[in-house]
């Protein structure tokens, strides 16, 4: 944990620096696919409904780019949250919870107009809106994640909450927006993986015969479903 707090700060402590800023809020839906985690989980507990296969992400980021070329970059730190629940009769039986604290460094390309050398809101920007709106995606990061079980109160067994950190690699496509000179909306898909998390024997009420079974390692495949609105309060008409 204590090295995502250091990336967060040194992050933070970078943005003075850019002369060319705006900083925006994201949204995304996300479909998960841990096939290690939903084998045992499949297997010990008796049912055919995956885990944990949906989440939502929010993010704040802060932007800025090279001065002659269409490379921008986009720190960003966010929250996600997933949830299965296991029901019985109308009754819970348990629940998971995986929430993550995420900081990310996306990285735009413009391939259609990499020379563009224009510092201004793609609302402002002269020429085809498919050129100088479209970029390509590329995501290093890292994530923190809580992994927690809620039990049937008559239960005998006290779940533990476990955590784990994982390097998160993402790629994908977007397209900018200019609503106005101010406001760019800019929808998104991205596939990223969270490599190497370990299954932990206090996630589920089932305790696992092997916990250190390499098949309890799964990686996080997720497609990113998202849409991001930057703010420019810096731009000068």
């Amino acid at each position: 944990m204590s090295l995502f707090k250091n990336l967060i700060c040194i992050c933070l402590l970078l943005l003075p620096l850019s002369s060319y800023a705006q900083f925006g809020v994201s949204a995304r839906i996300q479909n998960n696919s841990n096939k290690a985690w939903n084998n045992n989980y499949q297997e010990v507990s008796d049912t055919s409904q995956n885990l944990l296969n949906r989440s939502y992400e929010f993010g704040i980021n802060y932007w800025f780019r090279l001065k002659n070329y269409r490379l921008e970059f986009l720190p960003e730190i966010s929250y996600a949250s997933s949830r299965t629940e296991i029901n019985q009769e109308e009754f819970l039986v348990n629940a998971h919870t995986r929430t993550s604290y995420n900081f990310n460094i996306n990285i735009q390309l413009y391939p259609l107009d990499f020379y563009g050398d224009c510092n201004c809101p793609t609302f402002s920007k002269d020429g085809n809106m498919v050129a100088k709106g479209f970029y390509w995606l590329f995501s290093p990061g890292i994530s923190h994640h809580t992994l927690s079980t809620e039990m049937d109160p008559l239960s005998s067994f006290i779940p533990e909450n476990a955590t784990a950190t994982s390097f998160r690699l993402g790629i994908g496509g977007g397209f900018d927006m200019g609503l106005t000179n101010l406001i760019t909306l800019t929808p998104f898909i991205q596939y990223s993986m969270n490599f190497g998390i370990a299954w932990p024997e206090q996630y589920s009420a089932y305790a696992l015969a092997n916990p250190e079974n390499d098949s309890n390692r799964s990686n996080i495949n997720q497609w990113h479903f998202g849409i991001r609105m930057i703010f420019r309060p810096d731009y000068k008409y």
